[in-house]
């Protein structure tokens, strides 16, 4: 997928391109969070709730 598909792309499109890079980002460890960090607009409110959603997933607290 390009960047430039992600604004109109499905859920499950999505998902797996975001998985494969949340685990490229956990591999490289504080380096993938800093490289996150630095392209991270402070007070996006849209990354807020994305993470939100993330840590409930991580926590095992979202099931379908």
């Amino acid at each position: 997928m390009r960047i430039s598909d992600i604004d109109t792309a499905n859920p499950e499109a999505l998902a797996p391109v975001l998985l494969a890079a949340m685990q490229r980002l956990g591999q490289l460890g504080r380096n993938g969070a800093l490289a996150l960090a630095a392209v991270l607009d402070d007070g996006d409110a849209e990354f807020d709730e994305a993470a939100e959603w993330i840590a409930d997933l991580a926590a095992g607290k979202l099931k379908d």
